[in-house]
């Protein structure tokens, strides 16, 4: 008899041990994060595989479109629009012709692929006088 009462307040005591550490956990979430910030805000994500996404994050004011992997975090490109506006472009109900996320990426995909694929006009010139 003595044996059953010895094990279920050792196993109140676990079980009231585990809330405690919930409740306080939860209180130390609070305080500590920062996903709730007034200058960092996620508007947008694609998830890429198991590990991997795109995002469009606004830092201050500013667009940028950044890359993460389980490994690393990686900055893809800046925005040449303002919050609102892309928030604008993304709201359904806006215009019949509303870009996806996906059409915004290959934007900026294209963009970024023209700039490195541009050959400077001094070496066409040398190029043709040869």
């Amino acid at each position: 008899m003595w044996e059953i009462i010895r094990v279920a307040v050792s196993l109140a005591g676990v079980l009231g041990l585990i809330m405690l550490l919930f409740v306080g956990l939860r209180m130390l979430n609070k305080r500590v994060s920062v996903i709730g910030g007034s200058r960092l805000r996620i508007l947008d994500r694609a998830n890429l595989g198991r590990d991997s996404m795109i995002l469009v994050v606004s830092v201050g004011g500013k667009l940028m479109v950044v890359g993460v992997s389980s490994q690393r975090v990686e900055k893809i490109s800046d925005l040449d629009m303002t919050e609102e506006e892309y928030v604008a472009a993304l709201a359904p109900g806006v215009s019949g012709n509303t870009p996806t996320f996906s059409d915004i990426l290959g934007n900026i995909i294209g963009k970024k692929k023209s700039v490195e694929l541009e050959i400077p006009e001094d070496t066409e010139k040398n190029e043709e006088d040869s």
